[in-house]
């Protein structure tokens, strides 16, 4: 069993620092593991006061009877390290230490960060942070953060070295389709680092993609060897913060470590199959296309949908990106033409453009045809604006193509403000985009992750 297993499947926690103050920490993250259903036994720990939210208190974690799984400490900077001590030799298996005022702040504070890390490897704890917003493990419904936070248990997982610019992310990606299984908010990493979680989630059965925000690796080697392991089995997608050298200042400020030279990140990330974007969206996105279609086993992708200027745009991007799109010969043209019904002056060579076409018959059919190709790898359906939302129908026949072709398909959807989430809505099998530039570093994401796979038999 993995030394992190009890972290992410806790079967009781207690929260040192629980109070009934509603604008404290100790309050918001206590009042979410309740509001979130998490099922095992809840210890508050105060020794100030009988009860905190209608739960018996306790004034050490060495009251609490039986061993606890997990322990939360949020209290003062000052009295964390004999709060660790104590959770520790009272027989915690893990800990998460949501205060901030450690290794970010200074000399003193790294002397609290170190005495930290000494004593929880002597013992052989894990521990989350210092200076965190908490961890969701979403199959047992523990959300232990500031926010409240709910998902059903999905296959994306998130370590983020940022506390709430992770959680902000966590949060827009729930919004947008993205179903999580863990997130970690991995803080300053004086104990357990980010390195350790990519271990634990490489081998966990319900992460099937694994999403990073990275400012500094403090272990680069080990984390080079664990995510060449782990991208053999699942993939890697990451945002390294610190690119610029205002922003490695910043990150040093931030988490209390060195960011180091971007460039070094880069071939470290290229090396061991790691897919690193630049845009915030871009994480979110590839992931959710990562985690539900399959790579890409070459380059060639076909397009299909009503606009001529969508067939430019996604032609474009995705040669810019290092995509193809090769061009039909006569005889396929011919036999899209007529066993598609397309209208007379409908282009067909690809990009398929159906001049305004807004039937969904023809575009299925195309779609379905390009997919039989041995020179296409992947397909973008662009769905018209009308009628919307689609039928269940349209987005049933896209998902029985996908299934039959074993190839990846995405679906670009951008004539409605709701578009993209209606229709996500609609499908828990294709990932649906609202731009040809969404799509193609989805697919160039794709085909990195296919290409590594395929470099690496």
């Amino acid at each position: 069993m993995s030394q992190l297993h009890h972290l992410f499947n806790p079967e009781s926690i207690a929260v040192i620092g629980a109070s009934d103050v509603e604008h404290k920490y100790g309050y918001k993250v206590l009042r979410n593991i309740i509001d979130g259903g998490y099922e095992g036994r809840i210890y508050p720990v105060n020794p100030t006061t009988p009860t905190v939210q209608g739960l018996k208190a306790y004034s050490r974690v060495a009251d609490i009877p039986g061993r606890v799984d997990l322990v939360f400490v949020i209290i003062p900077a000052n009295l964390v390290v004999a709060a660790v001590k104590e959770a520790v030799d009272a027989g915690a298996r893990s800990l998460v230490i949501i205060t901030a005022g450690f290794g970010e702040t200074g000399h003193e504070g790294r002397e609290r960060e170190a005495e930290i890390r000494s004593y929880c490897e002597g013992a052989g704890i894990p521990a989350v942070g210092p200076n965190c917003m908490g961890v969701c493990s979403f199959p047992v419904r523990l959300a232990a953060t500031m926010e409240a936070l709910r998902s059903e248990p999905g296959n994306v997982s998130f370590i983020s070295q940022s506390g709430t610019y992770g959680i902000t992310t966590l949060n827009y990606g729930l919004r947008t389709g993205v179903a999580f299984n863990t997130f970690i908010s991995s803080g300053n990493e004086a104990v357990t680092r980010f390195a350790d979680y990519l271990e634990y989630l490489g081998e966990d059965p319900n992460t099937r993609v694994i999403m990073g925000y990275i400012e500094s690796l403090r272990d680069g080697e080990r984390f080079m060897r664990v995510a060449r392991e782990v991208s053999k089995k699942k993939p890697i997608v990451v945002m390294k913060f610190g690119r610029t050298r205002k922003g490695s200042v910043a990150a040093s400020s931030h988490t209390g470590a060195l960011a180091g030279s971007h460039s070094v990140y880069q071939a470290a990330f290229r090396q061991c199959g790691v897919i690193e974007v630049t845009r915030t969206h871009d994480l979110l996105n590839v992931a959710l296309g990562l985690s539900l279609q399959p790579p890409l086993r070459g380059p060639r992708i076909g397009i299909a949908g009503a606009s001529g200027g969508f067939a430019v745009a996604a032609t474009d991007v995705l040669e810019e990106l290092g995509l193809e799109v090769p061009t039909f010969s006569p005889e396929l043209q011919q036999r899209i033409r007529k066993e598609a019904g397309t209208m007379p002056y409908a282009s067909v060579q690809n990009p398929i453009d159906l001049a305004a076409d807004l039937r969904p018959a023809p575009l299925l059919k195309c779609a379905e045809i390009i997919l039989q190709q041995d020179n296409i790898d992947g397909a973008v359906v662009a769905l018209p604006a009308r009628p919307f939302p689609p039928a269940e129908s349209t987005i049933g026949e896209i998902e029985r193509m996908q299934q039959e072709s074993g190839k990846p398909i995405l679906i670009c959807y951008y004539a409605h403000p709701d578009g993209v989430g209606t229709i996500q809505s609609m499908t828990h099998r294709i990932p649906v985009y609202n731009s040809p530039e969404d799509v193609g570093e989805v697919l160039r994401a794709l085909w990195q992750y296919g290409d590594y796979l395929a470099r690496g038999r």
